[in-house]
């Protein structure tokens, strides 16, 4: 099984604009509980969303994912979500870990939210073409 949301959490915190930015705090899924207590701070969170689209290329999936930055506000938000955007749209056909992202694309966003707590967020969707890295 191909753990892109890993992949993208790995390839996000060594990408050196969005790790000057919110450190080692990428997460899949959630904020952990201890970073709840925290909060309102820089930070990202990568969900599944939609499931994945079949193509014609054999091996390569094509899942969805949300990108959720948080800020102290909109704007440091913003500033996350930026350098998340500019770093994934960089993205051609690099290996992380056993995943090879060949592509990213933006598929919505951003749109400011607020999340349970107030907590400023910006929300992006992304589509990824993914697969095993064979090397």
């Amino acid at each position: 099984m191909v753990d892109y949301v890993k992949a993208l959490i790995d390839y996000l915190k060594a990408d050196a604009s969005v790790s000057a930015l919110v450190g080692t705090r990428v997460y899949g899924g959630e904020l952990p509980v201890d970073e709840i207590d925290n909060q309102p701070r820089k930070a990202i969170v990568i969900v599944l969303s939609g499931g994945e689209s079949e193509n014609d290329y054999r091996g390569v999936a094509r899942p969805s994912v949300d990108i959720y930055c948080y800020g102290e506000n909109y704007y440091e938000a913003g500033e996350v979500d930026r350098a998340v955007y500019d770093a994934l749209k960089s993205i051609d056909r690099e290996s992380v870990g056993t995943v090879l992202i060949h592509s990213v694309v933006v598929s919505g966003g951003a749109i400011q939210l607020r999340d349970d707590l107030g907590w400023a967020i910006m929300w992006r969707g992304y589509t990824l073409a993914v697969g095993q890295d064979s090397l």
